[in-house]
């Protein structure tokens, strides 16, 4: 294992509540920078790639009215690992751009190699109340995801930021989500300035 990789998994392993921690470390070893609050009966995960991350990230932060939302940095499946990538770099420097908020970051999903679909780990996480927040091209392809039953029976609320569709299409996802977890909160949030940039768009 490089020494990218364990110092990434040695701070994921802090984070008792997620379904990689082995329980040999406590929350309180985790510095401010990584998580901001102990999360403990509710968590909102806002998950990507964020290469890089941008002031659109930041306003669906913003907008979401949860108090405890951890930010898991995630490989995209469908690109090459880059041989010479550091990763632990990339976290560091992400932390620190979150540093002056109340945002917490988890790293341990940037050191895996192979996919990793949210069903995966999501239903796992020791925490009583998970929910996710996404933009609205995530939340339109829902249904496409892996085991999505599995994913949605484990959700308590879902967060949603507009950037390319409507109301009258958000509804049909709803509908069959509903179907799903009958229990399910889905909630909409207000537009914002910059839904128009991606993260593709600025590496270009």
């Amino acid at each position: 294992m490089n020494d990218q990789v364990e110092k990434i998994l040695k701070i994921a392993n802090c984070f008792e509540f997620m379904p990689n921690s082995d329980g040999s470390h406590s929350q309180l070893e985790l510095p401010k920078l990584f998580l901001k609050a102990p999360i403990k009966e509710s968590v909102t995960f806002f998950g990507g790639s964020f290469n890089p991350f941008h002031k659109g990230h930041f306003a669906c932060l913003k907008l979401c009215p949860e108090k405890n939302i951890l930010i898991v940095p995630d490989r995209n499946p469908f690109k090459p690992i880059i041989s010479n990538e550091n990763v632990f770099d990339q976290f560091m420097e992400l932390a620190e751009e979150l540093k002056d908020t109340p945002y917490s970051l988890y790293p341990g999903f940037m050191a895996l190699k192979n996919g990793n679909p949210t069903s995966s780990w999501l239903p796992r996480v020791k925490v009583k109340e998970v929910n996710l927040l996404m933009g609205d091209d995530s939340y339109l392809s829902l249904l496409t995801w892996v085991e999505i039953e599995k994913l949605v029976s484990a959700l308590s609320k879902l967060y949603v930021v507009p950037r390319k569709f409507t109301k009258k299409d958000y509804l049909v996802i709803e509908k069959k989500l509903l179907a799903i977890n009958p229990n399910l909160e889905v909630h909409y949030l207000d537009e914002h300035p910059y839904m128009n940039i991606s993260s593709s768009e600025l590496r270009k």
